[in-house]
């Protein structure tokens, strides 16, 4: 099959065969399974899919055009795709028909294999959907979204919104993740302009306060609006570059709908060497919300990074009275 292969690109193969043929059988020491068997793999197991869910499916099936030649089908898991729109999941499919144009060169006889349709799939986090883009090459353009039954229904802007932004979350959580690991897994980066950076921001805010729908890490027992993947995908894309006063600037917004996301202001303080004004966030928040567990995490860390484990303690065993579900 490596005529048909994409250049760059990992993908696993699918080899199409009579209906008579049971789907899953063995040739030569090799697994066959009939087109789409990924796709149907998917759909199946949907019900199954846990907070953020697994990465992008892209499926797609090459074709010759001639006679007798069977259509090939493969697929690969990919991450950072802007899922914003079901042009630019279109688009990315559409990018993959140079990769295998490429593959064949000027001077080779040429397989003539091209990419004769695809189907993108993008898990939202949010509405526990799938949301899908159907591909024809030459041809148009299909999105719609399978619910957790296999059931088919329409994208609306809203759904689109949270797709995006679920996909922003598994690209930068799982980037470096060495134990999210899958055979034929693309990771792209999905923020590379400045623009970019700006929409997520403004996608990440309008959706803040429903970010405990996405989960959490597991040490924390119950989700919340601070403490969810959405803000570790924030605190670690602003973190990692040392950049926190973009995080900041943020949390700053949302702290005056939200007094709790002050521990996330401080935290952003912290992480810019600005402990005076951090050490001021936690005071005046605290004050608001003395009970607030996720503030005295902070005030905790804080000490303990001063080496003051004795007042570090009793913060601790404050914050497990608040919270015992999060000891």
């Amino acid at each position: 099959m490596a005529d048909a292969s994409f250049k760059d690109v990992p993908e696993i193969f699918e080899v199409k065969y009579s209906k008579l043929v049971a789907n899953w059988f063995i040739t030569d020491g090799i697994f066959k399974v009939d087109l789409g068997e990924s796709l149907t793999a998917r759909t199946e197991s949907l019900s199954t899919f846990r907070e953020l869910g697994p990465p992008d499916l892209c499926h797609v099936v090459k074709s010759t055009g001639r006679a007798g030649h069977r259509d090939q089908g493969s697929y690969h898991y990919v991450s950072g795709v802007d899922a914003s729109s079901s042009a630019s999941l279109a688009a990315y499919i559409n990018s993959l028909t140079y990769s295998i144009e490429d593959d064949a060169g000027w001077f080779s006889k040429g397989s003539g294999w091209k990419v004769r349709n695809g189907c993108y799939c993008c898990f939202n986090a949010f509405s526990r959907v799938d949301v899908r883009v159907d591909v024809k090459i030459p041809g148009g353009v299909h999105a719609y979204v399978v619910d957790l039954r296999g059931e088919r229904h329409e994208a609306t802007p809203e759904i689109w919104q949270e797709t995006y932004l679920s996909a922003i979350i598994r690209a930068v959580l799982y980037s470096d993740d060495p134990t999210y690991f899958l055979e034929a897994y693309r990771r792209l980066d999905p923020i590379t302009t400045p623009e970019g950076e700006l929409r997520f921001l403004q996608t990440a805010e309008e959706l803040f306060l429903k970010g405990w729908q996405v989960g959490s890490d597991p040490e924390i027992q119950v989700a919340t609006v601070v403490s969810n993947h959405l803000t570790n995908a924030i605190v670690k894309y602003f973190g990692d570059s040392g950049r926190f006063q973009h995080a900041a600037n943020l949390f700053e917004k949302l702290s005056a709908r939200e007094p709790e996301v002050s521990s996330l202001l401080a935290r952003a303080y912290i992480g810019m060497n600005e402990e005076v004004k951090a050490v001021q966030i936690m005071a005046a928040a605290m004050k608001e919300t003395p009970q607030s567990y996720t503030l005295l995490h902070v005030q905790c860390d804080f000490l303990r990074s001063k080496g003051n484990y004795e007042w570090a303690l009793k913060l601790a065993r404050q914050a497990v009275n608040c919270a015992p579900s999060e000891f």
